[in-house]
């Protein structure tokens, strides 16, 4: 598993079989994932994994919540946080950015289960935020408070949050074609100016001029 960062920070072989799956399922998605192979990349037999994870589909579910938990967890920061809405909006942005900059292999699995299985992933979206705090809604409430406020011009809170999502998880699968296309050099100092480009182009779409 060199070369991949780590999703799962305890040390116990669940916690590498979580990886192991996480890998698996990043490059070839879920139904193309092998249980063979995940133990293979675990570094432990195939029945220490059944013995765990009884199905190749309890796994994946558990691989999901666990992967998407965690980048909630930095999103509910940035909410809890007093600040002007466009304070909270920039904010916002800066940590799903963060999220994916930490794990950008991330988005490339989400593309993989929401073009094979869009039904299975609404679902499961459906059951992750009637159990969680409802990220989306309360990121669409901080717009409609700016909005309130006359801070933000009239946007559909729905459509902002479509295009602040989609620009950031876009991005990052396609970021080694821009590389390559444009010879950018890859580093901290671009996804710095990516970020800072990003939220300037959509804050400015966003704030009322003063």
């Amino acid at each position: 598993m060199i070369g991949h960062p780590s999703y799962f920070e305890e040390e116990s072989p669940r916690a590498e079989i979580l990886q192991g799956a996480m890998e698996e399922f990043i490059e070839f998605g879920k139904k193309g994932a092998r249980m063979q192979s995940i133990a293979d990349r675990a570094g432990v037999n195939k029945a220490l994994l059944h013995y765990y994870f009884s199905t190749k589909e309890n796994l994946h579910k558990e691989v999901l919540r666990r992967v998407l938990e965690k980048g909630f967890s930095q999103i509910s920061q940035s909410l809890e946080i007093p600040m002007e809405p466009a304070d909270q909006i920039r904010s916002l942005i800066h940590s799903y950015f963060e999220f994916f900059r930490k794990f950008p292999e991330l988005p490339k699995l989400m593309i993989h289960e929401i073009t094979s299985s869009p039904q299975e992933v609404a679902e499961f979206f459906g059951k992750l935020f009637s159990e969680n705090p409802n990220y989306p809604r309360a990121f669409a409430e901080v717009i409609k408070e700016g909005i309130a406020r006359n801070q933000f011009k009239p946007v559909d809170p729905r459509q902002f949050l479509i295009t602040t999502i989609s620009s950031i998880i876009f991005f990052f699968v396609a970021k080694p074609l821009f590389i390559d296309i444009l010879e950018i050099e890859d580093g901290d100092q671009f996804l710095d100016e990516r970020l800072d480009h990003l939220q300037e182009i959509l804050m400015d779409g966003l704030e009322r001029s003063p």
